[in-house]
């Protein structure tokens, strides 16, 4: 049986940024640290942090005055931080700088009263705190083909789009086409928001479906870009997304010659290789790697941001 591992996989730029952050946090303060949301959608990642001290807790007032505060690599509304603030928490920003760069566009629609629709899943955390820069310019949601087809907006002459970072790209694009059909002076503020990590991984898996007979993906069903992995796997191969080895099937082996790995952009290497390790009882493996794409980006260990 042959393993192939595709490249990219695995923590994008954004993820390490994130995970480097609390590191410093935690060597620098007594515990407990808390958080406004999971640092990032991966249940070992959350696990882990949480037998270190780490606190979520969804509702700043229920944080003790004067605590300190890690916002997740999702961002957070104004709200949350000046809720924060008014608790006297020490806040450090792990937010991906991606997520900021969005926050930023959305901070220039608000200030400009521009009206926003907003590409994306209106119950995920990086919605949501895009959502939460805005106080003065309308926002829409549109999460579907139908919804994009049916929106029904104040004023199409001063009307942009932003996009969540973690979508399908193939999806994304034929929204973002209906919405340019529809209103033909929307501004594109948000072309370009879906972060690199998850083309880039969308992309590999695409043609990693095609050569394999079966696709594992190493990933939470808490995480949007895990779950656009799954997808579209799913059309080329069959196809299942695990945590971790534990959750492995002997009876997915059935007719399989060639098995292929990837993983979502907050899932750690280590899970990986746990599963090569275990899968090797079953069969004589042989292992390759290949490279779709190279990955050039990445973000310096920052010293600890406090805002």
């Amino acid at each position: 049986m042959n393993i192939i591992l595709v490249k990219p996989r695995g923590f994008c730029a954004g993820v390490v940024r994130a995970i480097n952050i609390v590191k410093q946090v935690l060597n620098m303060y007594k515990l407990p640290i808390y958080m406004n949301h999971e640092l990032v959608h991966n249940n070992y990642v959350v696990n882990f942090l949480k037998k270190n001290g780490v606190i979520i807790s969804k509702n700043i007032n229920d944080i003790p005055k004067g605590s300190i505060l890690v916002i997740s690599a999702h961002g957070a509304s104004k709200n949350i931080i000046n809720d924060a603030y008014k608790r006297n928490l020490t806040i450090f920003d792990a937010t991906c700088p991606l997520v900021k760069k969005v926050h930023y566009q959305a901070y220039y629609a608000n200030k400009n009263n521009i009206d926003t629709i907003i590409i994306g899943n209106s119950q995920h955390q990086e919605v949501l705190g895009t959502i939460g820069q805005y106080n003065n310019a309308t926002t829409y949601i549109v999460e579907s083909l139908h919804d994009a087809n049916h929106i029904k907006v104040k004023n199409s002459n001063k009307l942009c789009f932003l996009t969540q970072t973690t979508l399908s790209i193939f999806n994304t694009y034929k929204i973002i086409n209906v919405l340019k059909d529809r209103f033909p002076n929307i501004l594109e503020l948000g072309k370009n928001n879906i972060c690199y990590a998850t083309d880039n991984r969308q992309q590999a898996v695409y043609k990693l479906s095609r050569m394999t007979d079966l696709v594992i993906i190493f990933g939470s069903n808490i995480s949007s870009n895990a779950n656009r992995l799954l997808e579209i796997a799913r059309k080329y191969s069959q196809a299942y997304m695990i945590d971790d080895f534990s959750y492995f099937k002997e009876q997915w082996l059935n007719n399989i010659n060639t098995i292929g790995i990837t993983s979502s952009a907050s899932t750690p290497e280590l899970l990986i290789r746990q599963f090569i390790k275990y899968i090797k009882q079953y069969s004589n493996i042989t292992v390759k790697e290949i490279t779709i794409s190279k990955e050039k980006l990445s973000f310096k260990s920052p010293k600890v941001l406090k805002i």
